[in-house]
């Protein structure tokens, strides 16, 4: 399976650089998850599949670089973050701790993959506003498979 968004690029979008974080802690299938997972249900199965298609068309490329690789980041790097903050070796499941370094306890980093969710929604919003606007630039979207539109979340519950 193809994936839309390298993790050099998930690292870059994210984080902002990749000097702080590695691309290796961002895992392919990590990647290939947040694709099949979170947006491919909100863009539809016609759309998605046309986007990992081998040459997708021009302007879905141009619409997926403004609008969905963002989002796609941060679904993944939210994905990841627990990945990111323990580490498995040798040694068994460790978190790292350096000179100058405290690690983030478990309710902060929750927080953080919250916001980084949160983030993502509004932006996937924007995209399928953007898409819904547009029929005559994006025939294979269809606004009737955008799962969002369907189901409302509200404090965790699905309404």
């Amino acid at each position: 399976m193809k994936t839309l968004v390298s993790p050099a690029e998930v690292v870059t979008i994210v984080f902002g650089t990749t000097h702080s974080l590695r691309p290796e802690s961002i895992p392919q299938h990590t990647i290939l998850s947040a694709q099949r997972r979170l947006l491919r249900p909100v863009v539809g199965e016609e759309l998605y599949d046309h986007l990992v298609s081998d040459s997708p068309a021009e302007p879905y490329v141009a619409m997926f670089e403004e609008y969905l690789k963002t989002p796609l980041a941060l679904y993944a790097a939210q994905l990841a973050l627990p990945t990111i903050a323990a580490q498995v070796g040798t040694a068994g499941v460790v978190r790292l701790q350096g000179e100058g370094f405290e690690p983030l306890d478990g309710p902060s980093v929750e927080a953080l993959r919250r916001r980084l969710r949160a983030d993502a929604d509004a932006l996937l919003d924007a995209a399928t506003d953007h898409l819904a606007a547009h029929p005559e630039l994006y025939p294979l979207y269809n606004p009737a498979q955008n799962v969002r539109s369907r189901i409302s979340l509200k404090g965790g519950v699905c309404l």
